[in-house]
């Protein structure tokens, strides 16, 4: 059985003539944060969208839990996302909205969103409708949209994107907590090398639809030293 949660074999995505992920060979360890780190137009979104079965791939395999994703889809209950911006309803508040969510999916269970509300850090704000929320808030609550079910897998576009430094720190706390304590595993996309280095355990730099290394944070900070 692998070790890595997501592994991927020569990723490739073509749109026309344009190759924009080539040859992508990614490993993402069990209970790890990996950073993918690159500009925008590297490729990040298109790769992700190819994890989460949104877009097929050109050629290549992904194996997710040790398993190829093409013939066990069902590895995909496994895995909350966020990709694009989470929509809420304005007039509802945090609770509110994942009861629509869970109640969609036909797994209401009042403690577990309670529990996934004080996870994020907004158990406190039972009255505050979506409208009324800061960006960061936003975003913690599309993350506890994303970790309702109780996926081992997170996998978040550009989570920090827009962030003043005290909702980056807030997703970055976060981020942490969901990994060390509930032994989530995640994938987390980013342009901001000081803040992935602050995040991830392992970093995939991207560019040009190329995934050139994957380092450790160590050693990182010793080729920055």
């Amino acid at each position: 059985m692998s070790d890595y949660v997501i592994e991927t074999n020569n990723l490739s995505k073509k749109y026309s003539k344009n190759l924009v992920v080539n040859s992508v060979n990614m490993h993402v360890e069990k209970g790890k944060i990996y950073g993918l780190l690159g500009k925008n137009g590297a490729g990040k979104t298109t790769t992700m969208c190819m994890l989460l079965n949104l877009t097929y791939p050109s050629s290549g395999d992904i194996f997710l839990f040790g398993k190829n994703a093409r013939r066990y889809s069902n590895v995909y209950s496994n895995i909350g996302s966020i990709i694009e911006t989470p929509g809420f309803y304005e007039n509802l508040t945090a609770y509110e909205n994942l009861k629509v969510i869970a109640k969609i999916r036909g797994d209401y269970d009042p403690f577990r969103i309670n529990s996934v509300l004080k996870m994020v850090n907004l158990d406190t704000e039972k009255s505050k409708e979506f409208r009324d929320f800061s960006l960061g808030m936003k975003q913690r609550l599309g993350i506890a949209a994303a970790i309702m079910h109780s996926p081992e897998l997170l996998i978040l576009d550009e989570p920090i994107n827009g962030l003043d430094p005290f909702g980056i720190k807030e997703i970055r706390q976060l981020l942490k907590r969901l990994s060390h304590e509930f032994g989530i595993t995640i994938l987390i996309s980013s342009h901001i090398l000081s803040e992935i280095e602050n995040i991830a355990d392992v970093i995939g730099f991207m560019d040009g639809g190329v995934l050139i290394e994957e380092i450790t944070r160590e050693e990182l900070s010793e080729r920055l030293d």
